[in-house]
Protein backbone atom coordinates (compact mmCIF):
# COMPACT_ATOMS: atom_id res chain seq x y z
CA UNK A 1 0.00 0.00 0.00
CA UNK A 2 1.20 3.51 -0.83
CA UNK A 3 0.62 6.11 1.89
CA UNK A 4 0.18 9.88 1.65
CA UNK A 5 -0.34 11.56 5.00
CA UNK A 6 1.02 12.26 8.45
CA UNK A 7 1.52 9.92 11.38
CA UNK A 8 1.61 11.37 14.89
CA UNK A 9 4.53 9.50 16.48
CA UNK A 10 5.28 9.49 20.20
CA UNK A 11 9.08 9.61 20.01
CA UNK A 12 10.81 7.87 22.92
CA UNK A 13 13.98 9.12 24.58
CA UNK A 14 17.21 7.61 23.29
CA UNK A 15 16.30 7.93 19.60
CA UNK A 16 17.09 10.69 17.15
CA UNK A 17 14.36 12.11 14.93
CA UNK A 18 16.19 10.53 11.99
CA UNK A 19 16.00 7.13 13.72
CA UNK A 20 12.22 7.52 13.84
CA UNK A 21 12.09 8.47 10.16
CA UNK A 22 14.07 5.33 9.26
CA UNK A 23 11.70 3.22 11.36
CA UNK A 24 8.65 4.62 9.54
CA UNK A 25 10.38 4.02 6.19
CA UNK A 26 10.72 0.34 7.06
CA UNK A 27 7.14 0.03 8.32
CA UNK A 28 5.60 1.72 5.27
CA UNK A 29 8.06 0.47 2.65
CA UNK A 30 8.34 4.04 1.34
CA UNK A 31 11.46 6.14 0.87
CA UNK A 32 9.70 9.50 0.88
CA UNK A 33 9.43 10.07 4.64
CA UNK A 34 10.45 13.06 6.74
CA UNK A 35 9.90 14.65 10.15
CA UNK A 36 8.54 18.13 10.87
CA UNK A 37 11.02 19.45 13.41
CA UNK A 38 13.86 17.76 15.26
CA UNK A 39 13.53 16.49 18.81
CA UNK A 40 16.80 15.90 20.65
CA UNK A 41 17.55 12.23 21.49
CA UNK A 42 16.92 12.82 25.21
CA UNK A 43 13.52 14.47 24.56
CA UNK A 44 10.29 12.49 24.20
CA UNK A 45 6.99 13.53 22.72
CA UNK A 46 5.03 14.36 19.60
CA UNK A 47 6.99 14.04 16.36
CA UNK A 48 4.77 14.35 13.25
CA UNK A 49 6.14 12.25 10.39
CA UNK A 50 5.17 13.07 6.80
CA UNK A 51 4.82 10.22 4.33
CA UNK A 52 4.65 10.32 0.54
CA UNK A 53 3.25 13.55 -0.91
CA UNK A 54 2.66 14.84 2.62
CA UNK A 55 6.40 15.65 2.71
CA UNK A 56 5.45 18.63 0.52
CA UNK A 57 3.58 20.22 3.44
CA UNK A 58 6.26 19.52 6.07
CA UNK A 59 7.57 23.10 6.01
CA UNK A 60 4.09 24.39 6.91
CA UNK A 61 3.71 21.90 9.75
CA UNK A 62 7.11 22.98 11.11
CA UNK A 63 5.88 26.56 11.45
CA UNK A 64 3.18 25.63 13.93
CA UNK A 65 3.22 26.34 17.66
CA UNK A 66 4.57 23.73 20.06
CA UNK A 67 3.52 22.75 23.57
CA UNK A 68 5.86 21.28 26.18
CA UNK A 69 6.05 20.12 29.76
CA UNK A 70 9.49 21.09 30.97
CA UNK A 71 11.55 20.64 34.12
CA UNK A 72 13.74 23.59 35.13
CA UNK A 73 16.59 22.93 37.59
CA UNK A 74 17.70 26.06 39.41
CA UNK A 75 21.17 26.83 40.77
CA UNK A 76 22.86 24.73 38.11
CA UNK A 77 24.27 25.50 34.68
CA UNK A 78 25.93 23.23 32.14
CA UNK A 79 27.65 24.04 28.85
CA UNK A 80 24.73 22.49 26.92
CA UNK A 81 22.03 24.04 29.16
CA UNK A 82 20.65 20.56 29.92
CA UNK A 83 21.63 17.76 32.29
CA UNK A 84 23.72 15.99 29.64
CA UNK A 85 26.43 18.66 29.59
CA UNK A 86 29.39 19.52 31.76
CA UNK A 87 28.61 21.58 34.87
CA UNK A 88 30.03 25.10 34.53
CA UNK A 89 28.27 26.85 37.43
CA UNK A 90 26.59 25.97 40.74
CA UNK A 91 24.72 28.22 43.15
CA UNK A 92 25.40 26.75 46.59
CA UNK A 93 23.39 29.46 48.38
CA UNK A 94 20.19 29.01 46.43
CA UNK A 95 17.02 30.05 48.26
CA UNK A 96 13.92 30.12 46.10
CA UNK A 97 10.32 30.20 47.32
CA UNK A 98 7.05 29.27 45.65
CA UNK A 99 6.21 32.99 45.49
CA UNK A 100 9.46 33.62 43.58
CA UNK A 101 8.57 30.94 41.03
CA UNK A 102 5.01 32.20 40.57
CA UNK A 103 6.33 35.71 40.01
CA UNK A 104 9.01 34.69 37.52
CA UNK A 105 6.57 32.55 35.52
CA UNK A 106 4.49 35.69 34.94
CA UNK A 107 7.60 37.58 33.81
CA UNK A 108 8.73 34.74 31.54
CA UNK A 109 5.65 35.19 29.36
CA UNK A 110 7.08 38.56 28.27
CA UNK A 111 10.32 37.04 26.92
CA UNK A 112 10.26 37.74 23.18
CA UNK A 113 13.77 36.88 22.01
CA UNK A 114 16.39 34.19 22.47
CA UNK A 115 19.97 33.52 21.50
CA UNK A 116 20.21 29.95 20.11
CA UNK A 117 22.40 27.72 22.31
CA UNK A 118 25.90 26.92 21.10
CA UNK A 119 25.15 23.21 21.36
CA UNK A 120 22.49 23.27 18.64
CA UNK A 121 22.18 22.57 14.92
CA UNK A 122 21.60 26.23 14.03
CA UNK A 123 23.94 27.17 11.18
CA UNK A 124 26.46 30.01 11.19
CA UNK A 125 28.62 30.62 8.12
CA UNK A 126 27.78 27.17 6.78
CA UNK A 127 28.65 25.28 9.97
CA UNK A 128 26.44 24.09 12.82
CA UNK A 129 26.89 25.88 16.12
CA UNK A 130 27.80 22.69 17.97
CA UNK A 131 30.78 22.30 15.63
CA UNK A 132 32.16 25.60 16.94
CA UNK A 133 31.27 24.70 20.54
CA UNK A 134 33.15 21.40 20.41
CA UNK A 135 36.29 23.29 19.34
CA UNK A 136 35.76 25.98 22.02
CA UNK A 137 35.42 28.59 19.30
CA UNK A 138 33.42 31.69 20.15
CA UNK A 139 30.77 32.82 17.67
CA UNK A 140 28.54 35.88 17.76
CA UNK A 141 25.00 34.59 17.39
CA UNK A 142 22.10 36.94 16.75
CA UNK A 143 18.98 36.89 18.90
CA UNK A 144 15.84 35.38 17.39
CA UNK A 145 12.30 36.57 17.91
CA UNK A 146 10.08 34.12 19.78
CA UNK A 147 6.62 34.10 21.32
CA UNK A 148 5.58 32.51 24.59
CA UNK A 149 1.81 32.29 24.24
CA UNK A 150 1.17 30.61 27.57
CA UNK A 151 3.21 29.31 30.50
CA UNK A 152 1.81 27.70 33.64
CA UNK A 153 3.49 26.34 36.77
CA UNK A 154 2.68 22.66 37.31
CA UNK A 155 4.85 21.61 40.27
CA UNK A 156 7.57 23.07 42.50
CA UNK A 157 9.96 21.21 44.81
CA UNK A 158 13.15 22.62 46.38
CA UNK A 159 15.43 23.71 43.53
CA UNK A 160 13.35 22.55 40.58
CA UNK A 161 9.93 23.06 39.07
CA UNK A 162 7.84 21.85 36.15
CA UNK A 163 5.98 24.16 33.82
CA UNK A 164 3.71 23.74 30.81
CA UNK A 165 4.08 26.14 27.93
CA UNK A 166 2.97 26.93 24.38
CA UNK A 167 5.62 28.60 22.23
CA UNK A 168 6.36 29.60 18.66
CA UNK A 169 8.55 27.61 16.29
CA UNK A 170 12.25 27.75 17.10
CA UNK A 171 11.88 28.41 20.83
CA UNK A 172 14.53 26.53 22.83
CA UNK A 173 13.37 25.21 26.20
CA UNK A 174 17.00 24.99 27.33
CA UNK A 175 17.46 28.70 26.78
CA UNK A 176 14.12 29.48 28.43
CA UNK A 177 15.21 27.59 31.56
CA UNK A 178 18.48 29.52 31.58
CA UNK A 179 16.65 32.84 31.15
CA UNK A 180 14.24 31.98 33.97
CA UNK A 181 17.23 31.26 36.20
CA UNK A 182 18.68 34.69 35.37
CA UNK A 183 15.36 36.37 36.20
CA UNK A 184 15.59 34.70 39.62
CA UNK A 185 19.14 35.96 40.15
CA UNK A 186 20.68 32.52 39.73
CA UNK A 187 21.29 30.02 36.93
CA UNK A 188 19.00 27.45 35.37
CA UNK A 189 19.29 24.25 33.37
CA UNK A 190 16.70 22.14 31.59
CA UNK A 191 15.89 18.74 33.07
CA UNK A 192 13.25 16.46 31.59
CA UNK A 193 11.28 17.63 28.56
CA UNK A 194 8.23 16.28 26.77
CA UNK A 195 6.64 17.81 23.67
CA UNK A 196 2.90 17.42 24.13
CA UNK A 197 1.67 19.10 20.95
CA UNK A 198 2.96 20.20 17.54
CA UNK A 199 0.79 22.19 15.11
CA UNK A 200 -2.42 20.84 16.66
CA UNK A 201 -1.27 17.20 16.83
CA UNK A 202 -1.34 16.20 20.48
CA UNK A 203 0.26 13.52 22.58
CA UNK A 204 -3.07 11.89 23.54
CA UNK A 205 -3.63 10.90 19.90
CA UNK A 206 -0.03 9.85 19.16
CA UNK A 207 1.25 6.33 18.48
CA UNK A 208 4.29 4.65 19.96
CA UNK A 209 6.60 2.84 17.54
CA UNK A 210 5.54 -0.45 19.12
CA UNK A 211 1.88 0.33 18.39
CA UNK A 212 2.74 1.21 14.79
CA UNK A 213 4.67 -2.04 14.38
CA UNK A 214 1.65 -4.01 15.59
CA UNK A 215 -0.64 -2.09 13.23
CA UNK A 216 1.70 -2.84 10.33
CA UNK A 217 1.75 -6.56 11.16
CA UNK A 218 -2.07 -6.58 11.12
CA UNK A 219 -2.24 -4.54 7.89
CA UNK A 220 -3.92 -1.71 9.81
CA UNK A 221 -1.24 0.96 9.43
CA UNK A 222 -3.49 3.04 7.19
CA UNK A 223 -5.75 3.70 10.20
CA UNK A 224 -2.86 5.66 11.79
CA UNK A 225 -2.20 7.90 8.77
CA UNK A 226 -3.81 11.33 8.99
CA UNK A 227 -4.91 12.62 5.56
CA UNK A 228 -3.00 15.69 4.39
CA UNK A 229 -6.04 17.97 4.60
CA UNK A 230 -6.68 16.94 8.23
CA UNK A 231 -3.06 17.23 9.35
CA UNK A 232 -2.70 20.75 7.95
CA UNK A 233 -5.97 22.65 8.24
CA UNK A 234 -6.29 25.35 5.58
CA UNK A 235 -8.97 27.21 3.68
CA UNK A 236 -9.93 25.59 0.39
CA UNK A 237 -11.09 26.63 -3.06
CA UNK A 238 -13.25 24.29 -5.17
CA UNK A 239 -12.83 24.06 -8.93
CA UNK A 240 -14.94 22.23 -11.49
CA UNK A 241 -14.14 18.79 -12.80
CA UNK A 242 -13.59 20.34 -16.24
CA UNK A 243 -10.72 22.48 -14.91
CA UNK A 244 -8.80 19.66 -13.22
CA UNK A 245 -6.64 18.72 -16.21
CA UNK A 246 -5.93 22.37 -16.99
CA UNK A 247 -4.76 23.25 -13.49
CA UNK A 248 -2.64 20.11 -13.30
CA UNK A 249 -0.90 21.29 -16.46
CA UNK A 250 -0.04 24.66 -14.94
CA UNK A 251 -2.92 26.70 -16.32
CA UNK A 252 -4.38 29.51 -14.17
CA UNK A 253 -8.09 29.03 -13.47
CA UNK A 254 -10.74 31.71 -12.89
CA UNK A 255 -12.32 31.58 -9.43
CA UNK A 256 -15.32 33.35 -7.85
CA UNK A 257 -14.67 36.67 -6.10
CA UNK A 258 -15.46 35.26 -2.63
CA UNK A 259 -12.29 33.12 -2.78
CA UNK A 260 -9.95 35.85 -4.00
CA UNK A 261 -8.77 37.07 -0.58
CA UNK A 262 -7.27 33.79 0.64
CA UNK A 263 -3.62 33.88 1.69
CA UNK A 264 -1.13 31.22 0.64
CA UNK A 265 -1.16 28.36 1.43
CA UNK A 266 -4.67 27.19 0.63
CA UNK A 267 -6.05 23.94 -0.76
CA UNK A 268 -7.57 23.40 -4.19
CA UNK A 269 -10.25 20.71 -4.32
CA UNK A 270 -12.39 19.23 -7.06
CA UNK A 271 -15.41 17.12 -6.08
CA UNK A 272 -13.92 16.55 -2.60
CA UNK A 273 -10.60 15.38 -4.07
CA UNK A 274 -7.56 17.34 -2.85
CA UNK A 275 -5.42 18.42 -5.80
CA UNK A 276 -2.81 20.51 -4.02
CA UNK A 277 -1.80 23.91 -2.69
CA UNK A 278 -2.76 26.93 -4.78
CA UNK A 279 -1.33 30.36 -5.52
CA UNK A 280 -2.86 33.50 -7.02
CA UNK A 281 -2.29 35.60 -10.09
CA UNK A 282 -4.86 38.37 -10.05
CA UNK A 283 -8.25 36.66 -9.75
CA UNK A 284 -6.95 33.34 -11.01
CA UNK A 285 -5.32 30.40 -9.22
CA UNK A 286 -2.88 27.67 -10.19
CA UNK A 287 -1.38 24.67 -8.42
CA UNK A 288 1.86 25.56 -6.66
CA UNK A 289 2.29 22.10 -5.11
CA UNK A 290 0.45 19.04 -6.35
CA UNK A 291 -0.64 16.66 -3.61
CA UNK A 292 -2.44 14.01 -5.65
Amino acid sequence: MHYNGVVNVLKPTGMTSHDVVNKIRKLTGQKKVGHTGTLDPDVAGVLPICIGKATRISSFLMKGNKKYICECILGLMTDTLDTYGEIVEKDENLKISMEDIVDVIKKAKNINKQKPPMYSAVRHNGKKLYEYARKNQEVKVKDRKINIFDIQLKKFEKNRFFFETEVSKGTYMRVLCSDIGKLLGTCGTMGRLIRTESKGLNIEESYTLEELEEKALNNELDSCIIPIENALKLKSIPISKNDVEKIRNGVFIDIPEKYQNYEYPFYIFSENNLLGLGEYRGNKVKLKKQLR
